[in-house]
């Protein structure tokens, strides 16, 4: 008996339906891919919580990938294209909006060589200086915004010729969430290994979630969660305190695109002010202005310092650019230099 043939519809023969199924899922993944970047950024803007976590857990690490190989560059440039993406610095822009000023901060935006700080700590005692043959070691930690702030400052740390430097950053990570990743327990491990002449720090960006307390659960910025948010912040000091840093930098959150953020923010920088000042090593290293503009409002693009706009900060309002990132390195390393006494290096 002849081989029956595979029925056909129109004249085309119809594929298995296992065959159909992989080309659906090779499908669906490809398009993940290409479109990892801005699936990432929809994870971003969803409100802070468990969700948030899951995506975002989900899709940074597809993202790498996706940035790495370049996949996302032709959506990438059809949104540029469509003018989708952030106008370039020529065009024109929408005004910025209205922020919420912190209290008794000045509205001038300090260059990035400025080395203005919030708070201006008592002597911590004799801080060694640097020389070729005994460098210091920088120990710069945090959540995604450190993603390219800390490789950043690790660069211009080696480029002095007398620091050493490693970044250490988790995403999605904070000290509210311990569960999900324990920064205090993680400090207090590596810090007899790496013994770190300085910490520099960065937290705030995923802390806005509920806090328990009692078996009370806290919403975040109110008083008492703030009252919890600040032992945490000062038990983190003490533990890189206690693992033998000469000197901790604790960086304050910049202004935020949105104004809810930006409230936020300013809530958190007090208790990181306020907790640094009961610590003489402890530095509280304010941004908030140094990411604000002429008008001491929020701007994607400020100037460098060759009075070029550049684009410092990303699409979702809140992280650096590597521009963004250099600013705030030179602005960090700057004040680490002139106590360690190698500011002539710069």
């Amino acid at each position: 008996m002849p081989a029956r043939k595979q029925p056909t519809i129109q004249g085309r023969r119809q594929q298995p339906a296992g065959v159909v199924l992989v080309a659906v899922v090779i499908g669906l993944a490809l398009g993940t891919l290409l479109n990892a970047g801005s699936l990432l950024k929809t994870a971003e803007r969803q409100p802070l919580g468990t969700t948030r976590s899951l995506a975002m857990g989900v899709m940074e690490p597809i993202a790498e990938v996706a940035d790495l190989v370049q996949l996302d560059l032709p959506r990438n440039l059809m949104d540029r294209a469509l003018g989708r993406a952030p106008a370039e610095p020529d065009g024109a822009t929408e005004p910025p909006p209205t922020i919420l000023q912190p209290v008794n901060t000045s509205t001038t935006s300090p260059t990035a060589g400025s080395s203005t700080t919030t708070t201006a700590p008592a002597a911590a005692g004799d801080l060694r200086t640097p020389t070729p043959d005994d460098p210091m070691f920088l120990w710069v930690i945090g959540d995604s915004f450190m993603e390219l702030a800390g490789p950043a400052l690790v660069n211009d740390s080696f480029d002095t010729g007398v620091m050493g430097a490693e970044v250490d950053f988790r995403f999605i990570s904070g000290l509210v969430r311990s569960d999900y990743f324990d920064w205090p327990a993680h400090i207090e491990a590596r810090m007899p290994e790496l013994e770190p002449d300085a910490v520099v720090v960065m937290f705030g960006g995923n802390d806005g979630q509920p806090l328990v307390r009692d078996g009370e659960e806290l919403q975040p910025d109110t008083p008492e969660w703030l009252e919890v948010y600040a032992t945490l912040v000062g038990e983190a000091m003490d533990t890189i305190l206690d693992g033998g840093a000469a000197r901790v930098y604790w960086l304050g959150l910049p202004i935020m695109r949105s104004d809810e953020f930006t409230r936020r923010v300013i809530g958190f920088n007090e208790v990181y002010e306020a907790e640094a000042a009961k610590r003489p090593a402890v530095e509280y290293v304010s941004l908030f202005e140094l990411f604000q503009d002429d008008n001491g409002e929020y701007s994607t693009f400020l100037r460098d310092d060759d009075g070029d706009l550049e684009e410092m900060r990303s699409d979702d309002g809140a992280h650096f650019t590597w521009p963004g990132a250099y600013r705030l390195s030179g602005y960090v390393l700057e004040i680490v230099a002139e106590e360690f006494g190698f500011a002539d290096r710069l």
